[in-house]
């Protein structure tokens, strides 16, 4: 009988330890994926706000905190005032923090900064608003001026009524001459869009 309790605590044990590692696997996924949507996030703000060109900076942030421009330089390769430049793009986007603290030896002072991860949803969010805020306006004036854009053969240039009449018809470019275009299918998009932007997280 004691055999048979013995053997059936060690199976409850086993069977237990089978579903924390199980649960452990699924918390580590959820955890991985969500690294991966603000990773993508994080990217996609930075990129739009200021471009990719200061995107080695901030891999290069994070995770660390008080990291002097001198140190950032070193570890992607580049020089000081390329990586202060950038800095100070990140700083008035609120994506990073910074410090000062005087050197004792050279006797100047060096900052010492952080990314800020918890400005890239604010951020997100102002970046949709003025996107949606862009489209609306463009989608006013494609119906305001529905049937009286012209545009030229070779696509160089685009323009309402007013604007070709003044160049007499004729693209201000190549000097071919402009053809009335149906904006029928441009509203269709914007409105897609402003749809998609609407819905989307």
């Amino acid at each position: 009988m004691a055999k048979k309790k013995t053997k059936t605590a060690r199976t409850a044990k086993i069977a237990k330890t089978a579903r924390t590692g199980r649960n452990t696997r699924k918390t580590r996924k959820v955890k991985t994926g969500i690294e991966r949507q603000s990773t993508k996030l994080t990217s996609s703000v930075v990129t739009e706000s200021i471009g990719d060109v200061a995107m080695p900076v901030v891999d290069y942030l994070k995770g660390k905190k008080d990291i002097s421009e001198f140190v950032i330089a070193k570890g992607i390769k580049a020089e000081v005032g390329f990586v202060r430049q950038m800095l100070y793009k990140l700083q008035n986007q609120n994506l990073v923090t910074y410090f000062r603290k005087k050197d004792r030896e050279k006797g100047w002072y060096i900052s010492y900064w952080t990314f800020n991860q918890k400005g890239v949803p604010g951020l997100a969010l102002a970046i949709k608003r003025n996107r949606l805020q862009m489209l609306k306006e463009r989608l006013q004036n494609e119906e305001k001026n529905k049937g009286l854009f012209y545009i030229c053969p070779g696509f160089c240039s685009r323009m309402e009524f007013e604007a070709a009449t003044e160049a007499e018809f004729r693209c201000p470019e190549c000097g071919k001459a402009l053809q009335n275009q149906d904006n029928g299918k441009t509203i269709e998009r914007i409105r897609e869009n402003i749809n998609e932007l609407q819905h989307s997280n």
